[in-house]
């Protein structure tokens, strides 16, 4: 509007009036275009940002949503290969169960009479062992007894003691520096007891004066017998019960207790050589130097004894700590670790491709110095000669040495200086003409040595005072076996009560009943020798083991022998069957019945049994040789288990989604926010919550051989085995039903959280279609009325123009 154009009030008003209504119309406009009434940072600060964050966090959920659904796919996978495995483990069963019905036993005939006998040998039996018709016996029970009377073979001493009873002791070693006074206060197993109590009030300058104390304060029929060793410097507090443990002592206040030495380090098989702990004649040798961590360590426990010092170690940090085996002592001494941080550099080639045929040569560089000319048909041969091309140029011999592994061809350069900077050497390799064909062998980067640390190596040196050492009561050890189960027996010394014979036959069969050995039990004969001696007459062995074996002579090995009752048939033939079916050495192995006067032998086996006939009895005629077939069919189905059992693992193989499979150990994590915070980890584990895949192994189902068919106890326990397995399998597959449940669940979660955001969003910026039509409505009705007043006081003027005319 120009300057030089004046227009009236009236129609100036109109027409700002109609400048404003058009702008309200476009907006109104634009937001029926657009559906939003915030388009932008102008339209509204607050709810713009405010829903673009709510827009960006939906988007991030969303992302989400992909990965929720590809680990439920994971989870699906997993879980179809668990039911695969168990249908194959119920048909592993159902083969046998198969073979435990079938009883298609082979058997062969012979004419016995009173002095035959059969040597049978190969199915279930060892070689030859012999069936024959026996005289009754009443049997024989294993037995073995000390070799003297009991009382004189109690004297085995406790060490570092000088207490009359030999009980279990503490010796409370004493120290000037310990500072012992009136008022100090210790623990004895718990009951906290005060120096100078109880009548008896001193300086405390020696064990003895320290023995007295500790006297008056546990008053008597306290169950300790306390003492002092003057020559030692030591207070010993003795159990009188020597079945008892040693009394725990315990500094309370007023007592400056010595401390141990201690050594620790960090461990690092870069830095570990050839160990030694400890010093003159304790040091020891470790030999698991440079070796993994838990080898390491395992090394340093096997040696702590002899070394003097015990081992503690942080398998997290990898911090070991080394203590001197009793206080006041220095630091265990320790050589062998590299504290320096020096280092070779190493570079390692594969020589396979550089092998050549015909006239074909290959060319090397070894930090741009030539090494040409190198031919060999293998690479044993390309080795020898660069060996011999880099001994002859002192610029590389001087730096490295050259080693090959003739297992894998590789070649390694080994800088012969350490530290910081080495370098590895950088190779090329090329193939030159002439017949024979070469490719340049993989070389590795250049590596430098930043290693600089090395082992730190700390030690605190043991300070003086007071300390306490245990000790076990004077005891005989040794260990008795019956059959396959065995016994470590404690046997304390007998002075009296409460220690007569009875108390202590108590002790030793208790200690038997709780290794599982119910059929043996302790007694004293007439001549007070203690006795062993198996409950029934069976033919099992009766053995005493172990450092104090010389208690029992010689005689320390006994086996029984089972009766033998009367046959309940005269019949010859009967009398054989009763033999073989009622034998131990042979029920379950064979089966024998009468067919028709002749003895029937059934072989209970998968495999061939041989039998040796002699109908007459030794010296009278020629043994006659048979053979009775196995059962074909359960060895057959011994092979179709195994045939089940390799399906079992390829399964679990197969049951992968996008790489990840839990069947095999995997471990699956699903992020179930935008910030990381909350997640889920997925994996197959063990009750115990270890890593465990599903495999046949852990599973704990072996391959069979036809001879684990043989017998059907065998075969219930493998089908106990399978059942164990199901149980496993349907645990797993439980967890995983759970996990899925729990991400699935997430993921409805997460979708409603999206939609619950957009929405929030969408509330902040879209527009009221309604309103806002309403509005333009509105909007136009005013622009045409201001139309026609803007038209109204224009005709004002017009009214003037006709005055003029």
């Amino acid at each position: 509007m120009g300057s030089d154009i004046s227009l009236s009030k009236a129609v100036r008003t109109n027409l700002l009036s109609l400048q404003n209504t058009a702008e309200m119309m476009n907006k109104t406009q634009n937001r029926l275009a657009t559906g939003n009434k915030v388009n932008s940072a102008l339209d509204n600060p607050s709810n713009f940002f405010t829903a673009s964050a709510l827009n960006s966090r939906a988007a991030d959920m969303s992302n989400l949503l992909d990965s929720m659904a590809s680990g439920i796919k994971v989870i699906e996978a997993a879980d179809k290969g668990i039911t695969a495995i168990t249908k194959n483990i119920e048909s592993m069963q159902s083969t046998l169960r198969q073979a435990r019905q079938d009883k298609s036993f082979q058997t062969d005939n012979y004419e016995v009479g009173k002095d035959s006998t059969l040597k049978l040998s190969g199915g279930q039996f060892p070689e030859g062992y012999e069936v024959k018709l026996q005289q009754p016996t009443g049997g024989e029970k294993a037995a073995v007894s000390f070799n003297l009377a009991y009382q004189d073979a109690t004297g085995a001493a406790a060490t570092d003691s000088t207490a009359p009873g030999e009980g279990a002791r503490a010796l409370v070693k004493y120290d000037v520096a310990a500072g012992f006074g009136a008022g100090d206060k210790l623990k004895i197993d718990g009951r906290e007891i005060t120096l100078g109590a109880g009548g008896y009030a001193g300086t405390y300058a020696s064990a003895g004066d320290i023995a007295s104390a500790i006297t008056s304060a546990l008053g008597t029929g306290s169950g300790y017998t306390v003492s002092a060793d003057a020559a030692e410097g030591q207070v010993i507090i003795e159990q009188t019960d020597k079945t008892k443990a040693s009394p725990v002592v315990e500094f309370v206040s007023g007592i400056n207790a010595a401390t141990y030495g201690e050594t620790s380090f960090t461990y690092n098989a870069t830095h570990a050589g050839t160990v030694t702990v400890g010093s003159g004649a304790d040091a020891q040798t470790i030999s698991n130097g440079g070796a993994s961590f838990a080898d390491f360590v395992s090394s340093l426990e096997a040696k702590a004894k002899d070394g003097k010092y015990t081992v503690v170690a942080d398998a997290t940090t990898q911090k070991i700590t080394l203590r001197s085996a009793e206080p006041n002592l220095g630091a265990p001494a320790i050589s062998g670790l590299n504290t320096t941080g020096q280092s070779n550099a190493t570079t390692t080639f594969d020589l396979s491709a550089a092998a050549t045929t015909g006239a074909g040569v290959v060319n090397f560089t070894f930090d741009g110095i030539a090494v040409n000319g190198i031919q060999g048909a293998t690479a044993d041969d390309v080795y020898t000669d660069l060996q011999a091309a880099f001994t002859a140029t002192p610029a590389l011999n001087d730096k490295y040495t050259l080693s090959y592994d003739t297992g894998t061809n590789v070649m390694t350069l080994t800088s012969k200086a350490a530290g910081e900077g080495q370098t590895a050497a950088v190779m090329t390799a090329t193939a030159v003409a002439g017949g024979g064909t070469a490719a340049a062998p993989a070389v590795a980067g250049t590596f430098v040595d930043a290693d600089t640390t090395g082992i730190t190596v700390s030690q605190t040196a043991g300070t003086p005072g007071a300390h306490v050492k245990t000790v076990e009561a004077a005891s005989h050890k040794f260990t008795v076996t019956y059959g396959d189960k065995s016994a470590e027996i404690n046997v304390v010394g007998r002075d009296g009560s409460p220690y007569d014979k009875t108390n202590q036959l108590d002790l030793i069969n208790d200690q038997l009943k709780a290794a599982g050995i119910n059929d043996v039990t302790a007694s004293f004969d007439a001549d007070d020798k203690l006795v062993f001696t198996a409950n029934n007459t069976e033919g099992k062995t009766l053995a005493v083991s172990g450092k104090d074996v010389a208690l029992f002579g010689t005689e320390n090995v006994s086996t029984g022998k089972a009766a033998v009752s009367a046959y309940k048939s005269s019949n010859t033939v009967d009398q054989f069957v009763e033999e073989i079916n009622r034998n131990a050495a042979t029920a379950g192995k064979v089966r024998a019945s009468n067919d028709n006067g002749k003895l029937r032998i059934e072989n209970l086996s998968t495999q061939q049994l041989d039998v040796e006939f002699d109908k007459d009895g030794a010296g009278v005629g020629a043994p006659t040789q048979h053979k009775i077939a196995g059962n074909v069919i359960r060895d057959n189905l011994a092979k179709q288990f195994n045939d089940l059992r390799d399906q079992l693992d390829k399964f679990a193989d197969d049951s992968s989604f996008n790489g990840i499979n839990l069947l095999r150990g995997d471990k699956l994590t699903i992020t179930f926010n935008e910030s990381g915070s909350s997640s889920i980890q997925i994996q197959a584990k063990d009750k115990n919550g270890n890593e465990r895949p599903i495999t046949a192994a852990n599973l704990n189902l072996e391959s069979l051989i036809g001879q684990d068919l043989d017998n059907d106890t065998d075969i219930d326990a493998l089908l106990g085995k399978l059942s164990t397995a199901l149980s496993e399998l349907r645990s797993q597959a439980s967890t995983f039903g759970s996990n899925l449940s729990s991400v699935e669940n997430r993921q409805t979660f997460t979708k409603n959280m999206i939609n619950t955001l957009e929405t929030g969003a969408a509330n902040l910026t879209l527009a009221d279609t309604n309103e806002e039509a309403a509005n333009l409505l509105a909007l136009q009705t005013r622009q045409q009325l201001s139309s026609s007043a803007l038209s109204m006081a224009s005709q004002q003027d017009q009214a003037v123009l006709q005055l003029l005319r």
